[in-house]
């Protein structure tokens, strides 16, 4: 039997492997405490993401960084802004160059200076891209900035990115942390024919060797939140049916995460603290009111259309039971919108906004899915299998807003 002190050693290198797994860039600036966890135990948790993922972890004196490989497209994660809006092109765009031209930067520099310095990298790639052109384009040099201050990158020496934002004219000096500048893009772009050709060749998600092909099962299992048998090549499906509880055994050495094996699938289910580790991103369920309009909205649809279980495939639902149900639960007059404004919120998304969120955290979620492509609107979408444990029992009314806010709803005891 372990001792306490045993327990407690294993469960904090097991919090530090969430943690980077849910964010690779972690510093000492951006997570002392965590970063210093991360420090004591990094050759555990080198070896261990090697092993079983082959992921590269590199510890420096003041970042970690784990390096991924195997899945671009299934698990690609959009950045945001600081209003919740997702990174358009030209943001990633300037990100790019902003890396580039960090690369070479001194410790310290002016924002002024990193703006001529981006210009002139978009010069030479053949963009027409200034961000001293005019205000849009500035706030979103801004964008990228701050993106790369949250990942330590950067750090606000004099003077504020916000006051640049809004004024071109603003003195601000920045800290340039060069080596993770230098580690931010995990994989170099190499030569390829085209953007697409690129991506493909940094897929692996069904290898061909045995070993391999068990080590991009488990990164497929840790990475996404619902595994669908039906969803994996034939392979992998085979290897999943013979691996599974090696692989669920394994992950769970890493991660300290359980897992619900079923016909349909497998999920892991993460610690109650996962949703701090994440920062409340990627978990269900969740507090945010993303998350818990996405809850409630998944529980009245899962009582409303009762199937009695969730096959393999999906049960369709309709787009006028789905409007209906939205309407309740992120409509002008529902209750969940007039709970979260007598919170401290400072932003609440609008209706159309928080329809969307929604709908995506709980299609990357793996509980609802849109497979036809042409689909618009709210048509289209299906309830998957694993939706089935979030649905009220027969008989059973929705639960209304006051319901969630009284019950205690575990974050992170979901998918």
């Amino acid at each position: 039997m372990e001792s306490s002190e045993d327990i407690a050693l294993t469960g904090e290198r097991q919090a530090a492997a969430r943690l980077l797994l849910a964010t690779p860039i972690v510093t000492a600036r951006t997570h002392p405490e965590d970063f210093a966890v991360i420090r004591t135990h990094s050759d555990w948790l080198t070896q261990r993401f090697q092993r079983i993922l082959g992921y590269r972890l590199t510890v420096a004196a003041d970042h970690a960084r784990l390096a991924k490989t195997g899945l671009v497209r299934s698990v690609a994660t959009p950045l945001t802004r600081a209003g919740g809006a997702f990174f358009s092109p030209r943001a990633y765009t300037y990100l790019a160059l902003t890396l580039a031209a960090l690369v070479e930067a001194p410790a310290k520099l002016p924002v002024a200076r990193l703006a001529a310095d981006v210009h002139s990298a978009a010069e030479e790639a053949g963009l027409d891209l200034d961000p001293r052109d005019r205000m849009a384009e500035r706030r979103v040099f801004t964008a990228a900035l701050r993106h790369l201050a949250t990942w330590g990158v950067l750090t606000e020496r004099e003077g504020s990115l916000a006051e640049y934002a809004a004024d071109g004219t603003r003195e601000v000096w920045l800290d340039v942390s060069v080596e993770l500048a230098r580690r931010v893009v995990a994989h170099p772009p190499h030569s390829a024919p085209d953007p697409s050709g690129y991506l493909e060749s940094m897929e692996g998600a069904d290898p061909s060797g045995d070993e391999a092909g068990e080590v991009a099962l488990r990164r497929l299992l840790a990475e996404t939140a619902v595994v669908y048998r039906g969803d994996l090549a034939d392979r992998q499906r085979e290897r999943l049916a013979h691996h599974q509880w090696r692989a669920v055994a394994e992950l769970g050495d890493l991660l300290g995460c359980d897992a619900e094996i079923r016909a349909e699938g497998v999920a892991l289910i993460m610690p109650d603290d996962a949703e701090e580790e994440r920062g409340g991103a990627c978990c269900f369920p969740s507090g945010d009111p993303i998350g818990q309009a996405a809850l409630l909205l998944l529980e009245r649809l899962v009582t409303r259309l009762r199937p009695e279980h969730l096959p393999c495939g999906a049960v369709p639902v309709p787009p006028d039971v789905l409007r209906e149900e939205l309407a309740a639960v992120v409509g002008p007059g529902a209750e969940p919108r007039r709970r979260w404004a007598r919170t401290a919120l400072s932003h609440i998304p609008d209706q159309d906004d928080l329809t969307a969120r929604a709908l995506l955290l709980l299609r990357d979620a793996g509980l609802m899915g849109r497979p036809a492509p042409g689909a618009v609107g709210l048509d289209g979408w299906n309830l998957l299998a694993a939706a089935a444990r979030y649905g009220g029992r027969r008989g059973e009314r929705p639960r209304d807003a006051e319901d969630t806010a009284e019950d205690d709803v575990e974050p992170g005891a979901g998918t």
